[in-house]
């Protein structure tokens, strides 16, 4: 389905300061990215906890339909700057995203605001659960949107075999 992209040109080793060389490789070198390159995923998270409050509390309006393609843009484009690891940029994006909404959604529910509509009424547990499985959807929808837009990058910066021939004329 996803033919293997090329590198991207012109770029340098991501991990070349890197040495780690003990059993978790793969998670410390993600990690080790995600700290030198935090105002990606930074900036895309809090983009997306804009995109999604706007969403969910004008569920039904144009503004709703506007900002949910938004959340998606901004975890695309999370895996689009961080072309290092896109997908873990994009989780990265998702996850803090979702803890700025659910702290939006939690300092409302303190307050007092009446989040669950006026005529209902979830029990805390419930919402904490129904909480904590969406997290962790978004946090997979991150994963999937960010390795998209690091796939399309590298797809859009491969050089087409018709091109070079037209220049070479």
């Amino acid at each position: 389905m996803f033919p293997p992209a090329a590198p991207l040109p012109g770029k340098p080793d991501p991990l070349a300061g890197f040495s780690y060389s003990g059993p978790l490789g793969g998670v410390v070198s993600t990690a080790y990215l995600l700290v030198r390159h935090p105002l990606v995923w930074i900036a895309m998270g809090l983009v997306w906890t804009l995109c999604y409050s706007v969403t969910t509390f004008y569920a039904g309006s144009i503004f709703a339909v506007v900002t949910s393609l938004g959340t998606f843009v901004a975890l695309v484009a999370a895996g689009w700057l961080g072309w290092q690891r896109p997908w873990a940029f994009g989780a990265a994006a998702a996850l803090l995203g979702f803890l700025g909404y659910a702290a939006i959604l939690t300092g409302l529910a303190v307050s007092g605001v009446d989040i669950d509509g006026p005529d209902s009424s979830i029990p805390p547990s419930q919402a904490a659960v129904s909480l904590a499985v969406n997290g962790l959807f978004m946090v997979a929808v991150g994963a999937l949107a960010g390795f998209y837009g690091g796939y399309l990058r590298r797809r859009l910066a491969e050089p087409r075999p018709g091109t070079t021939r037209a220049r070479q004329r």
